[in-house]
């Protein structure tokens, strides 16, 4: 009885060692090709706080959010330029921009000058503000804008610690970002090599404007007053 289940058995083994030989196999196919995707090995990197910014890639979504944004104006600003700007992620031109329609914004004065006097601060539009901020909230999905800054402000109680955070200046004192007068076109711009940082700004960077040159008139301020 026993020789003849003698086949059957030793065939058994056989199967039983070609099932395990065949999963050993297919264990080994899916580490190969895992191996070789390195998006299925690589776990995604965070941003830590006062790192720069995830900033959103250029695409219909956020045109399509910026065409949204009312371009309201007290004084008849055409902020259509600095939409503009802002699609196509061009923060340099985006920052300047911000600052001649504030300018304009601002009143005569401000205009001639390349600085917001104290008197036109104090009178400068909160719906102005509001479309300013609007249109960079919505080009940096949050990231940047007066509410991004004053949202830093909160959180760190302090404008020193603010300054530091969003890389404007650092804590002991001295200025990330300066700024030169040009006495001939009567206009304020980046000093050499103490520019903002377009490439990797950090949360909060932009705009830069009446920052760490105007010190008769108080942009901070202008937000308060404004409720930002």
């Amino acid at each position: 009885m026993a020789k003849n289940n003698r086949p059957a058995l030793i065939l058994t083994l056989f199967i039983v060692l070609g099932l395990f030989s065949l999963a050993g196999a297919v264990v080994w196919l899916g580490m190969r090709m895992q191996s070789n995707n390195p998006a299925a090995s690589v776990a995604p990197v965070s941003s830590s706080s006062g790192g720069s910014a995830e900033i959103p890639q250029q695409s219909g979504e956020t045109t399509q959010e910026l065409n949204q944004v009312p371009l309201e104006s007290d004084r008849g600003v055409d902020y259509r330029k600095l939409r503009d700007n802002l699609a196509q992620k061009n923060w340099r031109a985006a920052d300047r921009e911000t600052y001649e329609r504030l300018l304009e914004a601002a009143g005569p004065k401000a205009r001639a000058v390349g600085m917001i006097p104290k008197e036109e601060m104090e009178l400068l539009p909160c719906k102005d503000l509001q479309t300013v901020d609007r249109l960079w909230s919505s080009a940096s999905n949050g990231l940047f804008g007066f509410t991004a800054q004053q949202g830093v402000l909160r959180a760190l109680g302090d404008y020193r610690k603010m300054y530091d955070e969003v890389g404007w200046q650092s804590r002991s004192g001295e200025w990330a970002i300066e700024w030169t007068y040009n006495p001939q076109i009567k206009r304020m711009d980046y000093k050499p090599g103490k520019e903002p940082n377009f490439t990797k700004p950090p949360a909060g960077h932009f705009p830069t404007v009446e920052r760490g040159y105007n010190f008769d008139a108080s942009l901070d301020a202008a937000l308060k007053r404004c409720k930002f």
